[in-house]
């Protein structure tokens, strides 16, 4: 989910600047690959569950990794697929055309994966701080509105 997130970034910065593409409407397009993004990454979990007695702890005893963590992760997982398909509809009704909205889904995302198998404080903190600055970015989108200045 990491590589896919920051190549829905490049995809889109490059094709919503170009002027040989006629800045296409890149909400559906880049939603539709994060959707995407988040389903590999859920068979490549699922497909990693075999492993789940061969590998308790890993990376120098950071991430723990165990029938509850794999649980909140597909869980999560599938939750992060309804959300980003939610979003088609409310990017069409408040005519939002910003392809960021998904990929700052996405980012969180990648930082609750991280913080439901940290078996470290250090591991957690990392795990918090890139999530929060991406609802922060998320809760000031709006401009216009009084509850996102106060964000």
């Amino acid at each position: 989910i990491i590589n896919a997130t920051f190549i829905l970034l490049i995809h889109g910065v490059v094709f919503s600047t170009s002027k040989k593409y006629d800045y296409p409407p890149l909400v559906s397009n880049v939603g539709w690959l994060g959707l995407l993004s988040v389903l590999i990454t859920l068979l490549l979990l699922a497909a990693g569950a075999p492993l789940l007695t061969i590998a308790y702890l890993f990376w120098n005893n950071l991430f723990r990794r165990d029938n509850f963590t794999y649980f909140c992760q597909i869980l999560l997982l599938c939750c992060t697929a309804g959300t980003i398909s939610m979003c088609f509809d409310s990017s069409e009704q408040e005519r939002f055309d910003a392809f960021e909205f998904i990929v700052l889904i996405l980012l969180p995302t990648r930082s609750m994966l991280f913080m439901i198998s940290a078996y470290d404080s250090i591991a957690m903190y990392l795990a918090i701080e890139p999530q929060s600055l991406c609802f922060y970015v998320i809760a000031a989108s709006k401009r216009k509105s009084e509850f996102s200045t106060e964000a």
